[in-house]
């Protein structure tokens, strides 16, 4: 879909993929709305692994992606598709089903202050496109919410539950 589009060209479409304006990415990766708009349209090379890593860090893809290398779009440690199978793992959790298999009940819950923090910066990173940060975060919110809504009963639970 994007072989044979220049560096530039690939990042303007994983923006627009992603559902970011030209002005948020310049601002992730630390540089100005016209830079990135040049860059787009290949007034301006993109020759620096520093910066085409950021952007890819930005953009939530691999460096792969965005140099059209085969070899490297491959999973790997520095690929941001590593959140969905992590995701995945949280959603398909057949141990969260039922308490009978869940952590043991000496876990220490997370408070509800910490939970209600930890899913409203997932979700704040969701509102503003930082979808990589957002799935990252969101399995282990997701676990903290399943072990504070089986420990808390009463209004607690309900919280944990909301």
């Amino acid at each position: 879909m994007t072989e044979n589009l220049t560096i530039g060209e690939r990042v303007a479409w994983y923006r627009r993929r992603r559902g970011l304006s030209q002005e948020v990415l310049a601002g992730l990766v630390g540089r100005t709305t016209d830079w990135l708009s040049k860059a787009e349209n290949n007034r301006i090379e993109l020759d620096r692994l520093s910066v085409i890593t950021s952007l890819a860090e930005a953009l939530d893809v691999s460096l792969g992606d965005l140099l059209s290398e085969p070899t490297l779009m491959e999973w790997s440690n520095d690929s941001g598709r590593r959140t969905v199978p992590a995701l995945r793992e949280a959603l398909m959790d057949y141990k969260q089903l039922t308490p009978l298999l869940g952590p043991p009940p000496d876990d220490e819950p997370p408070t509800l202050e910490d939970l209600r923090v930890n899913v409203k910066e997932a979700l704040d990173a969701y509102q503003v496109s930082r979808y990589g940060y957002a799935t990252r975060r969101l399995p282990l919110v997701l676990a903290d919410a399943l072990t504070a809504s089986r420990v808390y009963s009463g209004d607690e639970g309900r919280e944990a539950y909301a």
